[in-house]
């Protein structure tokens, strides 16, 4: 039978990092699932959505006041601010998707549309030279190096795993055009993060082996929804967990508005950079409390914006702009082929331009830089909302990266500890983005029905 999610206040948010024993709770005390599940996000709820076809009794806790997790339809605003795009051969995603009827919407023959180039103060609706375009020079000089023959190589190859800058660098871009690359680069800092990264992302999109490009129809809410009110026990959320302890037998988290919960196995969705603020009572390995400690996520910040007339008819340009601006990348992200929603996409070391600002002062910086800009958008369009995830307290991130190092930790990192398990998009071997949270559930399934 369906249930509906119910809201339960919480308070502020948890510690900061430490590994130190807690108040142990008895064995002989009350149980209130068999497994809990931190995080109501996809993986999360995928998850006890699978346990549950088991027949196990499981709890999920979600810190905020809503499910979804990294896949958020703004009612505020309207706008789609998370995951949002999977293709058609995401195995996991898609039996999800079948079997709770999810209408989807293919975008694949108009995703790609013309991009502007305003760059030293000039517009160009096309760049002359395609080797030098700004918003392409990081793929065309990553082209140029040996592509990984396999999904999963890209935590098994040391001899790969150099700052992503140094192997442009290598492959023919000088410092001026990595500055510019860092620009379209979904990374926090080209200079810092490893090429690691862009071989998976590149082995993702080669082996994965989808043809279409498929959007939810209404948003991804409706998907959300759909599997947690399958479940067999209503999500608690605005349960911010600050403490984790296991005493070997059994589990005890205790959460902000002073609830605790026990269980005999816990899964962690968390994302590390939330997870190191909760204070845990676990064994953990080496490369794991290195991990949970340094990992970083890319901090990305969309301004999303409406417009009252299509201003690119007026000066015939293209609606997508790529800007050595602090807008940086200016994108329609509508799933309509006639509709347009505009939103700056602003990346990794860009985003603490607008971190200090007011909502206020945001608005009127971008209205004003996009009318000095493109001049045909003046009085034609206006401010809806911003969403920063590198401050978005449940995940101060959108998604993981590695530095020069770390992907060498990966497979210690995934381990269980003890009785705690970890799922989540960091956690997965071969997959990228929704695809990466649904499959790592899958393993922890796995490890838990073994």
């Amino acid at each position: 039978m369906k249930r509906r999610a119910f809201i339960q206040k919480s308070s502020a948010a948890g510690a900061a990092l430490s590994i130190l024993p807690l108040a142990c709770a008895t064995p002989a005390s009350k149980l209130d699932a068999e497994i809990l599940i931190l995080g109501g996000g996809l993986s999360g709820l995928y998850l006890a959505h699978l346990l549950n076809k088991e027949g196990k009794d499981c709890l999920v806790l979600e810190g905020s006041n809503r499910i979804g997790g990294r896949m958020f339809s703004r009612e505020d605003i309207g706008r789609e601010v998370g995951g949002r795009g999977i293709g058609d051969k995401y195995t996991e995603v898609m039996k999800l998707v079948t079997e709770f009827g999810t209408e989807m919407i293919d975008i694949t023959d108009y995703m790609r549309s013309p991009t502007a180039i305003y760059l030293d103060g000039k517009m160009y609706d096309k760049w002359p030279d395609p080797k030098t375009n700004p918003a392409y020079l990081q793929f065309s000089a990553f082209g140029k190096s040996p592509q990984l023959s396999a999904l999963n190589q890209w935590y098994q190859k040391p001899e790969l795993d150099e700052t992503y800058s140094a192997l442009l660098k290598r492959n023919g871009l000088t410092e001026a055009q990595i500055d510019l690359a860092n620009i379209s680069a979904n990374y926090n800092d080209i200079r810092k993060t490893s090429a690691i990264n862009a071989f998976h992302s590149a082995a993702f999109r080669k082996f994965n082996g989808s043809e279409r490009i498929l959007n939810f129809k209404g948003g991804s809410k409706h998907f959300i929804h759909a599997i947690a009110e399958s479940l067999q026990t209503p999500v608690l959320i605005n349960k911010m967990v600050n403490a984790i302890d296991d005493n070997g037998k059994e589990v005890q988290v205790n959460c902000d508005d002073g609830s605790t919960y026990k269980a005999k196995k816990v899964v962690s969705t968390l994302p590390f950079t939330t997870l190191r603020e909760v204070t845990m009572n676990t064994v953990f390995n080496k490369n794991q409390k290195k991990a949970i400690s340094e990992l970083a996520y890319t901090a990305i910040t969309q301004i999303h914006l409406q417009h009252t007339e299509p201003f690119w008819e007026e000066d015939e340009l293209p609606l997508d702009m790529w800007t050595d601006t602090p807008l940086e990348r200016i994108m329609n992200m509508s799933s309509s082929p006639t509709e347009k929603e505009l939103a700056c996409w602003v990346n990794g070391t860009g985003t603490a331009f607008f971190d200090s600002m007011s909502e206020k002062e945001i608005a009127d910086y971008t209205i004003k830089k996009i009318n000095e800009i493109r001049p045909s958008s003046t009085g034609k369009i206006s401010y809806l909302g911003q969403q920063n995830w590198g401050k978005y307290k449940y995940n101060k991130g959108a998604y993981v990266e590695f530095a020069p190092g770390q992907a060498a930790w990966f497979e210690d990192m995934i381990k269980p500890a003890g009785n705690m398990h970890f799922a989540g998009e960091h956690t997965a071997n071969e997959n990228r983005g929704m695809e990466a949270a649904a499959e790592s559930a899958r393993r922890v399934y796995n490890e838990l029905m073994n």
